[in-house]
């Protein structure tokens, strides 16, 4: 589905992408962890046209997107979903004009049909019934649901997630990570998970990339990474700041 050959970004001075590949395949939910300000975000950023590289290549269903103008890129956003770690919904709308709103923008003018995707997707996301609420109404749990039914309301083949438990209890957090990976086998899309959360890590994944000093310094199963004895990855998993006080 997405493939990255050796991807480059330099912000201002500082080198935050070095040479980065990574493969993931159709239908799998690759989770990006690393340390905060390591670049997971920078990365997730390149898949859908927001960054163009410094240098390198992003390949998204055999085509390169790196250098697409806005008026290409489009066709590439229509299949890819995004998660934004705020939920990034309208206040001014109710949750059913929230999730319309992407609809309408790509030309579904059939309000019957409007009105039976944007139920469908509120369902999916056990928010069945909640069309008229605001969103100054909702929990924060129940705003990420929200806005990842707004991302699923236009069918994407790939859902990105920046950061998706941010700000939520623990609870809260264990629920929209069971929903990832409900929605991954009951949609078949390919998920991209950036986070620095274990228990998210852990839950969602089929392959974990670490990220570490600008390049993949581990990609594998959940399985082998529990396994690793190297203190850069046991440290990270462990939450061992190596500090002495």
């Amino acid at each position: 589905m997405i493939s990255i050959r050796q991807l480059t970004k330099t912000l201002g001075s500082q080198q935050v992408l070095r040479g980065i590949d990574l493969e993931i395949a159709t239908g799998e939910t690759c989770v990006i962890l690393g340390r905060s300000g390591c670049g997971k975000s920078v990365l997730l950023k390149h898949l859908i046209g927001l960054f163009q590289p410094t240098a390198g290549e992003v390949w998204v269903e055999g085509e390169e997107i790196s250098r697409l103008p806005e008026r290409k890129l489009g066709g590439i956003r229509k299949k890819i979903g995004m998660l934004f770690q705020s939920a990034a919904l309208f206040d001014s709308m109710n949750v059913e004009d929230n999730l319309a709103f992407p609809l309408r923008e790509a030309g579904v003018k059939n309000e019957g049909e409007i009105r039976d995707r944007v139920a469908e997707a509120l369902n999916m996301v056990d928010l069945a019934g909640e069309q008229k609420k605001m969103p100054e109404k909702l929990s924060g749990g129940m705003r990420k649901r929200v806005g990842l039914a707004r991302t699923i309301v236009g069918r994407p083949a790939c859902i990105l997630y920046d950061e998706p438990t941010t700000g939520l209890d623990p609870i809260a957090s264990d629920s929209i990570n069971h929903l990832i990976r409900r929605l991954q086998k009951r949609l078949h899309v390919t998920s991209v998970v950036v986070t620095h959360d274990m228990r998210t890590a852990f839950t969602t994944a089929d392959r974990i990339a670490f990220l570490h000093e600008g390049g993949i310094y581990f990609h594998g199963t959940v399985e082998a990474l529990k396994a690793a004895t190297d203190p850069v990855l046991t440290d990270f998993i462990e939450g061992r700041s190596g500090d002495i006080s």
